[in-house]
């Protein structure tokens, strides 16, 4: 099933949960100027209704009240990957490869400089995240993770090239009810509708060889298995699978 669009003046997480689901399921296509953004590009939030085990998902760009939930999965000390850092800065890792430590800055501030990276993202056009949020049985909304969009070759803005990259990363509380694929799906759909007649023509999917989670992931959002990618250090340090999405595929 599709995402659809959710008119700017509507957040997920604005709605009581008897009206979520009337206004949800009527929402209408819809786009929203981000201060600084380029006039072609657009601010959107995407809804991706429920599905089986999977909730109704709510997909916008991050904002500063986000800090909270993302430090406090940055605290678990698993998001090293679909965290992409920004031309500069440092991936979210407390562990480098070989297992030599840091020290490693508060969740608080590391979260708030990765979100700034975010928003640098969206104004820029060369990295698009998207905040992933479920909610909750109090009507308030909940992080599910993350799913976002870069070039592959690292330079311009999402569009200008052939090939984009998503990447993505699950709550661990999320985890295990279809919520990445359907995430991936949304965002992939949106992607190739926002920048349909541009230079971009598939959008790839690269996780560890040793990560069958992802393969099935990227398989379910209809990203068949392409080939291997080698191990590329400083840039990556492990082999890892690719998986390739092309615009006009179901």
């Amino acid at each position: 099933m599709r995402a659809c669009l959710l008119p700017r003046w509507l957040t997920l997480c604005d709605l009581r949960p008897a009206a979520r689901a009337r206004t949800l399921l009527s929402a209408v296509r819809a786009v929203q100027h981000y201060s600084g953004m380029a006039d072609e590009l657009m601010f959107p939030g995407l809804y991706v209704p429920a599905a089986g085990r999977q909730p109704a998902l709510i997909l916008r760009p991050w904002r500063a009240a986000d800090i909270p939930a993302l430090a406090a999965e940055m605290r678990r000390g698993y998001l090293l990957g679909g965290m992409w850092p920004g031309p500069g800065e440092h991936p979210v890792r407390t562990v480098l490869p070989g297992g030599a430590g840091r020290r490693a800055e508060p969740a608080d501030e590391r979260a708030a400089r990765w979100l700034a990276s975010q928003d640098r993202g969206w104004r820029d056009g060369d990295r698009l995240s998207f905040a992933v949020l479920t909610a909750d049985e109090a009507g308030g909304c909940v992080l599910a993770g993350n799913a976002g969009l870069k070039n592959r070759e690292e330079t311009g803005r999402i569009g200008e090239r052939e090939t984009a990259e998503i990447g993505y990363w699950t709550a661990v509380a999320a985890r295990g009810r279809g919520i990445a694929p359907a995430a991936v799906r949304a965002v992939t759909g949106w992607v190739f509708d926002a920048f349909a007649g541009a230079a971009l023509q598939q959008v790839m999917l690269v996780h560890d060889v040793g990560n069958p989670a992802s393969c099935r992931v990227a398989e379910k959002a209809g990203y068949p298995f392409q080939g291997l990618s080698p191990a590329n250090p400083p840039h990556w340090f492990t082999d890892g699978h690719i998986h390739m999405r092309r615009a006009g595929c179901p």
